[in-house]
């Protein structure tokens, strides 16, 4: 199912006028949509869509405020500030705790498995026919890799946290998907979960594109869009009235 790269935004209207004109940015360590480091560093998307609403919105003060990918969703929970991220799936549980808005932010593909391509020829997988994760790791019992506490969609969620017996790696730390790229070229998990544009962005950056290789996964494919317009009508809330 897609990701639905959602706008989300946490904004509590305080008495101060220099709060209230203040929105803090939460950004993380996922390429390509926040690059840290080389010659393409804070040109990912994501970053490039923040910089575009500051230049939108010249009375508002855009802080960037960099944490690890895992803590999104624990950061935003957290009413005390103003504070925001883009692209993160909007599932019922998050619902609960954070504020997204009514329109996505970017259009979205459904996400894919990495693996290597020794892996896909021996499964004798066309790279033009999409594969389905659940016979991937239920009948040939391979390792997927994920990210901790990243969500892929309600059908893709259910199927990891609810299926006994798979092989599963998660990985906490920050560069999760890079060091989880490095483990699938070396052939320490044989999949990996994520979407297109990452695994692609990641393979070639690290100079695995020869040796990897990506699925698309069966189901249905959704398109959402970019509303700028919906964007700045909703920061423009936290101004002082």
């Amino acid at each position: 199912m897609l990701r639905a790269f959602l706008v989300v935004f946490i904004l509590s209207l305080f008495s101060s006028p220099v709060i209230a004109n203040t929105i803090n940015w939460l950004t993380h360590d996922f390429a390509p949509y926040y690059i840290l480091n080389g010659e393409n560093k804070h040109q990912g998307r994501d970053e490039s869509i923040i910089s575009l609403l500051e230049k939108q919105l010249p009375n508002i003060t855009f802080n960037r405020i960099l944490i690890p990918s895992g803590r999104v969703t624990q950061e935003l929970s957290n009413t005390s500030a103003n504070t925001c991220a883009l692209s993160l799936y909007k599932n019922s549980f998050r619902e609960e705790r954070i504020y997204f808005t009514d329109e996505s932010s970017t259009t979205g593909l459904s996400p894919a498995v990495a693996m290597h391509i020794k892996l896909s020829r021996a499964l004798k997988l066309p790279a033009d026919k999409a594969v389905s994760l659940a016979s991937l790791i239920t009948a040939d019992k391979l390792t997927l890799g994920i990210s901790m506490s990243r969500s892929y969609g309600n059908e893709i969620d259910t199927l990891i946290n609810t299926t006994p017996d798979i092989n599963l790696i998660i990985r906490p730390t920050r560069d999760s998907l890079a060091s989880l790229t490095y483990m699938l070229n070396l052939k320490r998990i044989d999949l990996l979960l994520g979407y297109p544009s990452e695994h692609y962005y990641l393979a070639k950056s690290m100079n695995f594109d020869k040796n990897l290789t990506q699925r698309p996964l069966l189901g249905p494919v959704y398109l959402s869009r970019l509303n700028l317009q919906q964007c700045v009508w909703y920061l423009g809330k936290a101004e002082p009235m």
